[in-house]
C-alpha cells in the first residue's frame, strides 16, 4: 500500500473513531498499544476516550435529559428523577462519571451525548455533576438546551438555567427539567 493511501485510511479511521461506539474502550482503557494496523488506530483512539457506562429510561424518541451526578453518589435518588421524567415521555440518560475536575467532566458529558448521537439535551446536575453541566454549557452552549443545577451555588451560565437548593426534592428537580425541555429552542 502506498504511503498516501495509508495516511488517508488512517485519517479516515481516526475521524470515525470520534463517532464510533466505545465498545472497545472498557477493555482497552489504559492499555498501551503498539500501533501496527489501521484497526489498531481505531482501537487506540477509542481507548483514549472516557468509557462511560450509563442507565437509560423512557422512550428512545423522547427529548433527551442527561442527569449528571457526582462520582460516588448513590444512584437511588437519580433513578426517582429518571422515573418521573420517563413517565412524561422524556429519554433520560444517567452516565456514570469518573473522578476528575469539572472541566474534564463537562467534556465527558459532551463526548457522551456524541457517542449516543444526541445533538442536544437538557442537563440536570447536582454537586460536582452541576459543575460539570456548567462546564459543558460554557464549552458548547449549542448542545445544552437548559441546565437544572441543584447545588445551591450561583448559576452564571450562557444558557437557560434553573437553580435549585441542594435540598431540592426529586419532584422539584423533575419539574424544573420539564419546564426547560418544554420552553427550550430545540434544533431537532
Amino acid at each position: 500500500m502506498n504511503e498516501t493511501r495509508r495516511l488517508f485510511l488512517l485519517s479516515a479511521l481516526t475521524g470515525l473513531a470520534g463517532t464510533a461506539s466505545l465498545a472497545f474502550a472498557p477493555a482497552l482503557a489504559g492499555a498501551a498499544l503498539p500501533i501496527r494496523s489501521a484497526t489498531e488506530v481505531l482501537r487506540a483512539v477509542a481507548a483514549a476516550q472516557p468509557a462511560l457506562s450509563y442507565h437509560a429510561a423512557g422512550p428512545d424518541d423522547g427529548r433527551p435529559i442527561v442527569l449528571a451526578r457526582s462520582p460516588g453518589d448513590s444512584i437511588d435518588h437519580y433513578t426517582e428523577i429518571a422515573s418521573l421524567l420517563a413517565a412524561q415521555g422524556y429519554f433520560v440518560l444517567l452516565p456514570t462519571l469518573r473522578d476528575a475536575d469539572a472541566t474534564a467532566l463537562g467534556q465527558d458529558l459532551l463526548t457522551f451525548i456524541d457517542s449516543q448521537h444526541i445533538p442536544e439535551a437538557v442537563f440536570i446536575g447536582t454537586g460536582l455533576g452541576a459543575q460539570a453541566a456548567r462546564a459543558a454549557a460554557s464549552h458548547r452552549r449549542t448542545r445544552v438546551i437548559g441546565l437544572v443545577l441543584a447545588d445551591g451555588g450561583t448559576t452564571p451560565t450562557n444558557v437557560p438555567t434553573i437553580g435549585l437548593a441542594a435540598s431540592a426534592t426529586t419532584q422539584q428537580i423533575a419539574d424544573a427539567a420539564i419546564t426547560l425541555a418544554r420552553q427550550g429552542k430545540w434544533r431537532t
